[in-house]
């Protein structure tokens, strides 16, 4: 029998919070190495997550030092410009990166959509969750497309500012750095526990609501996330361990939640 479905679910008189969110997160990474006839389908996220990147990678890398010689290049030859513009065209390259790699897996998500949900589903029934209606192939991808952009619109209007004054004011960076991860964790936490939320048909109103009331939990799973993605090795299988945890985290609030609301009632 499946190690989940023989575990007692033991339902706690307090939300869960947020060491509840970080637990879940390894429970996703947990699930995935102890479950073997998942890995076929786990792997498929991850190549194209990987060739998304490889991609990315390149035409960023190659967008980034064209723009510094075009537009930052002079004649000086002087030592102190020569280390300079060295640094500026590192400084240049890993930005790109950063921007490829944030991009890849922003896509990859929808493009692994039907298999992400497939895998959503399957943790989802060995933790006891009920089956929900199958929908078409434009709708899931809709759906991961939908959430991702949301993850956009909630923190592109924060990052973008705390980067602009990182920039201007280096020293700054103190503080907004700290800022950034955390507003990015956020955001991440949100696109990855939206998934399973959204796969029951949940408005997105609803859904916002579900995370809101849940925000210690959500955090704690975004924080273990920002942390595990700063590993190569954890990064690799981010998107299908991050997807199953997220699948652990949601079942387990909607059950804490169902429980609580029963007792009030009764």
């Amino acid at each position: 029998m499946n190690e989940i479905q023989s575990a007692p679910q033991v339902i706690s008189m307090q939300r869960p919070g947020f060491r509840a969110g970080l637990r879940a997160l390894f429970d996703g990474y947990r699930y995935l190495f102890r479950t073997p006839d998942i890995w076929p389908s786990a792997i498929i996220p991850v190549v194209v997550a990987l060739v998304l990147m490889g991609i990315f990678g390149v035409v960023a890398v190659k967008t980034a030092l064209w723009l510094v010689v075009k537009y930052l290049s002079r004649e000086d030859t002087s030592a102190y410009w020569t280390i300079a513009f060295a640094v500026i065209k590192v400084v240049a390259v890993l930005l790109g990166l950063v921007v490829a790699l944030f991009g890849s897996f922003v896509l990859a998500k929808p493009l692994s959509g039907p298999i992400l949900e497939r895998m959503v589903r399957r943790v989802s029934k060995d933790l006891g969750a009920p089956e929900w209606p199958q929908p078409t192939l434009l709708q899931d991808v809709a759906r991961s497309l939908q959430s991702s952009f949301l993850a956009l619109v909630f923190t592109l209007p924060l990052l973008i500012p705390l980067v602009v004054i990182g920039v201007i004011f280096p020293v700054a960076a103190v503080v907004t750095t700290p800022l950034q991860f955390t507003v990015a964790a956020l955001g991440g936490a949100w696109d990855f526990c939206d998934y399973p939320l959204s796969i029951r048909g949940t408005r997105v109103v609803d859904r916002v609501d579900f995370v809101r009331r849940n925000i210690r939990s959500v955090m704690g799973f975004g924080l273990g996330l920002g942390l595990l993605t700063l590993l190569p090795c954890s990064l690799v299988i981010v998107l299908p361990a991050g997807v199953i945890g997220a699948a652990h985290l949601i079942v387990m609030l909607e059950k804490w939640e169902a429980t609580s609301k029963g007792s009030v009632t009764g």
